[in-house]
């Protein structure tokens, strides 16, 4: 990666990257990487990751002294170290830039700056994102609450994350906080017992489940199966030439995300399509096609795909399966995890240690 910078009196510092011997050409959205040349601008949390491979979630603060200056940003979704220091990174440093492609799968892809130059220009007109605030107020109106809205770098274009209680989420998209009537705040779950269906408001379902999807429509979003889990789950067959696609040239997410798990099915889940979600399976998972799922402990078996955050136990799919955290057996033609302690069998199989056909494994 190479550099320069150019000197004009009384003028703001811009940052942008081109690729080697190309012209300098700037879309409409000119902070959006790709072929032609984009803008670093400030007010805008980025995930960028360093030629030594360590990942920074950053909040752009400044760009001054042939330098960024920014924030450590909490992740979205993620827990805050507390840190609001102002940390500073030269553009030499980057290697690449990480962003969220898929929110439902957890799934990432990234812009290489390795075959790329920097520039520094001086400018009137700082490459900044404006400051905004929007007041949400409850459904009977009783108390509202503000957020501080912050423009997050995606692959579809700018996201906005908000923190709060030191974690940050999604303003408008999958993690979006939703606002519950102070009348309803105080209601008991709804249970059912013996056998129930979905989709349903219920909350918790004791004994066996029959359904077309397994969602629920609750205000809280949550529901609970203890049991036996049996849906058709139709809709997950939409999302399949999509998650594979994504797969096949993304990364996986560096953490694991686990702030809006709030859904559980302990005991027997058989899906046609696949359950997707935030949801912790134990037990045994059989699915038809696709699992996407925030956390398993057991046994998962799939047709085709899984792709979860997390699993402790057996998994296993004709295809791929791909996990950010792992412990235990994985079992298909090609297996990734890159945080695992445990034993890959596949034509191709690669964990934090080291990447091997057939038989790989780290403890």
């Amino acid at each position: 990666m190479t550099g320069s910078s150019f000197a004009q009196e009384d003028s703001d510092q811009n940052l942008y990257f081109v690729r080697k011997n190309g012209e300098v050409i700037f879309e409409k959205n000119d902070y959006q990487p790709g072929r032609n040349a984009f803008y670093i601008y400030r007010n805008c949390v980025y995930t960028f990751v360093l030629a030594d491979k360590k990942t920074v979630p950053a909040r752009v603060i400044d760009i001054r002294n042939d330098s960024i200056y920014y924030t450590r940003y909490t992740g979205i979704a993620t827990k805050s170290n507390g840190s609001r220091d102002t940390l500073a990174l030269h553009p030499g440093q980057l290697k690449k830039i990480r962003m969220p492609s898929d929110q439902a799968f957890g799934i990432y892809t990234s812009y290489s700056l390795v075959k790329g130059q920097y520039v520094f220009e001086k400018s009137r007109e700082p490459k900044t994102f404006p400051f905004r605030t929007e007041t949400e107020y409850s459904a009977d109106g009783s108390h509202s609450t503000t957020y501080d809205l912050i423009p997050y770098l995606t692959q579809q274009g700018l996201d906005k994350v908000y923190e709060q209680r030191e974690t940050a989420s999604y303003y408008e998209g999958t993690s979006k906080q939703r606002f519950e009537d102070t009348l309803k705040k105080n209601m008991p779950p709804v249970i059912k017992k013996w056998a129930w269906v979905t989709p349903t408001n219920v909350n918790k379902i004791s004994g066996l489940n029959i359904g077309l999807q397994t969602w629920t429509l609750a205000d809280n979003d949550s529901l609970v199966i203890h049991g036996v889990n049996l849906n058709a789950d139709l809709l997950t067959t939409f999302v399949v030439g999509y998650a594979i696609a994504r797969l096949t040239r993304a990364d996986l997410p560096d953490t694991v995300d686990k702030t809006n798990m709030k859904s559980k099915i302990a005991g027997l889940s058989i899906s046609g399509g696949g359950v997707i979600g935030d949801f912790k399976m134990c037990g045994l998972a059989i699915n038809g096609i696709v699992s996407g799922v925030t956390e398993v402990n057991g046994v998962q078996i799939t047709c085709l795909l899984n792709v979860n955050q997390e699993f402790k136990g057996v998994m296993i799919g004709g295809l791929c399966n791909a996990s950010t955290k792992g412990r235990g057996l994985q079992i298909s033609l090609f297996n990734l995890c890159k945080d695992f302690k445990g034993v890959q069998v596949g034509l191709w199989n690669v964990n934090n240690k080291r990447k091997l056909p057939l038989i790989n494994w780290n403890f």
